[in-house]
């Protein structure tokens, strides 16, 4: 079964490239999941989804933590509809045959953040342009220590 998740880079990534798992871009995490189809399938679904939904602009909120510990520095980002239609979409393009790892932070449960990144953060108020999603796999080559975008939606 494969492990994936799907994000709002905040600076595009393209698709194809590999980072460690100590160093994600900063980004939007849409929705965490793991599933048993191959994620050229996973890929058509989630760009038939997005399809005319980027271009939009979020703003950074308040700073909070998240996690078990609440040890999770983040930067809440400010409700906004596109975003909010971009993981519901996304959710019902996963449909049910997927398992999500956070289902009880989904749907009008979601709350989307940018977790603080050895890349730096993003302080409240500040605007972010949301022009790019993408589909990471958590684990490339049964690799934990990596991830690997492996398709891109502009």
């Amino acid at each position: 079964m494969g492990a994936y998740v799907v994000v709002v880079f905040i600076r595009p990534v393209p698709a194809g490239h590999t980072f460690p798992r100590s160093n994600w871009p900063l980004h939007i995490t849409l929705a965490r999941f793991d599933s048993k189809e191959p994620p050229d399938s996973l890929g058509e679904r989630i760009g038939r989804a997005f399809a005319g939904l980027l271009q939009f602009d979020v703003r950074t909120g308040a700073d909070d933590f998240f996690g078990r510990n609440h040890s999770v520095p983040v930067s809440l980002v400010e409700p906004h509809p596109q975003l909010q239609l971009l993981h519901d979409r996304l959710l019902d393009a996963l449909g049910s045959d997927v398992h999500l790892l956070s289902p009880h932070h989904a749907r009008k449960n979601f709350r989307p953040h940018i977790s603080q990144q050895a890349e730096g953060r993003l302080h409240p108020g500040h605007v972010v342009h949301v022009q790019q999603a993408a589909l990471v796999d958590m684990r490339p080559d049964g690799d934990a220590k990596h991830r690997r975008v492996l398709a891109v939606w502009n």
